[in-house]
């Protein structure tokens, strides 16, 4: 131990925090590259890139996130350490699963887009601009916040819905 340890203490960051932070690296990586570097970034119809970006990011985090986060982080969620139900689902489970992250993410794409809207909008009619004026533009850090606090505000409701009916089946 360094006597600047001794002094002013090692705190260690959660293994949630970590597994945050690279959901959210994750989801600007798949931003930046769906969103700068394929046709569907530059369409002018929105679902092209909701359907393109919530793909990518649904396979990124199946392939990529979840194999590394679950095997490298005790993910903690409503007081209980999450891994052990990663791996002991069976194959139907699993694919239902896999299916269900593809669609949740494009659920989530799809509300980031309606809150992007949303804010263009307001800013518009608040600071007197022509229409269509974008003043808040796509980006990868700020789409990645977006997207890390709505998955985990899913999440958290989605887990909340199964504790009330595991309650209802006893």
């Amino acid at each position: 131990m360094t006597g600047r340890e001794r002094k002013y203490g090692k705190k260690k960051i959660s293994d949630n925090v970590k597994a945050g932070v690279f959901r959210w690296w994750i989801a600007g990586m798949c931003y930046f590259f769906i969103g700068f570097g394929t046709q569907s970034g530059i369409f002018a119809d929105p679902l092209d890139m909701i359907f393109f970006l919530g793909l990518g990011l649904g396979l990124a985090t199946l392939f990529l996130y979840n194999p590394v986060a679950y095997r490298m982080f005790d993910i903690v969620r409503k007081g209980k350490i999450y891994n052990q139900n990663y791996f002991e689902r069976s194959g139907w489970q699993n694919a239902v699963l896999k299916l269900a992250e593809i669609l949740k993410n494009m659920v989530l794409v799809f509300l980031i887009y309606m809150t992007y809207q949303s804010v263009n909008l307001l800013l518009e009619r608040l600071l007197h601009l022509p229409e269509g004026t974008v003043t808040i533009p796509g980006e990868p850090i700020g789409f990645a916040v977006i997207y890390t606090i709505y998955y985990y505000l899913l999440t958290g409701l989605m887990d909340t819905v199964a504790e009330m009916r595991k309650k209802e089946e006893k």
